[in-house]
């Protein structure tokens, strides 16, 4: 079973990824859960939603807490990740997708879009804050593994017709430029590390 944790604020769109993510893997003939927890219901306020993908029938019901990968819709909020739990050390730690140009000081595979970019530069942009969550849906499938097609599908459900159109070339975008990055260094060392498709 593949299990997805996402962290953002309010206002981000988390629920909605988590939950056309679970449409792009029900298309892909899978099962699929979404688990939202808004916890204050305020723009700003951190926000969690919980994805879980399997080939069978999914009986777990309880919050994520140590998901194989945790989508980040900034680098700032780690420390609410870190807060939630997750496994600790390379080995065992998860796989993150974050929005951000520069590797986070954690120990752990990491992948990088720059989600922001995406969305302001498909005109995804609503009372001047970039909509990321539609760049962060395409580089989360690619990461996990769901196909674009089944992606592209359930975005076409959500925004009909022409409203479908910027989502698409966003989520395509974001499929085929997210990075993984390599050398990642322990946490407090300087040294960045250099990024590879």
């Amino acid at each position: 079973m593949l299990e997805l944790r996402i962290h953002g604020r309010g206002g981000q769109g988390v629920v909605t990824l988590a939950e056309l993510l679970a449409k792009g893997a029900l298309k892909a003939g899978k099962e699929a859960q979404t688990l939202p927890f808004f916890g204050v219901e305020r723009r700003g306020a951190a926000v969690k939603a919980c994805v879980r993908i399997a080939e069978e029938p999914i009986l777990l019901r309880s919050m994520s807490y140590q998901p194989g990968y945790i989508a980040l819709m900034h680098g700032n909020m780690l420390p609410y990740a870190k807060l939630e739990g997750f496994r600790q050390g390379k080995e065992a730690a998860p796989v993150f997708i974050i929005n951000g140009k520069e590797p986070l000081e954690v120990e752990a595979e990491q992948w990088l879009v720059d989600g922001e970019g995406i969305a302001e530069e498909q005109g995804l942009v609503f009372g001047g804050e970039a909509y990321i969550n539609v760049p962060m849906l395409g580089a989360v499938a690619r990461v996990m593994g769901l196909p674009l097609e089944d992606i592209e599908a359930a975005i076409r459900e959500q925004w009909p017709g022409q409203k479908a159109q910027p989502n698409l070339a966003a989520a395509r975008k974001a499929y085929g430029q997210v990075k993984r990055v390599e050398n990642i260094k322990n946490p407090g060392e300087t040294e960045k590390g250099r990024s590879r498709q």
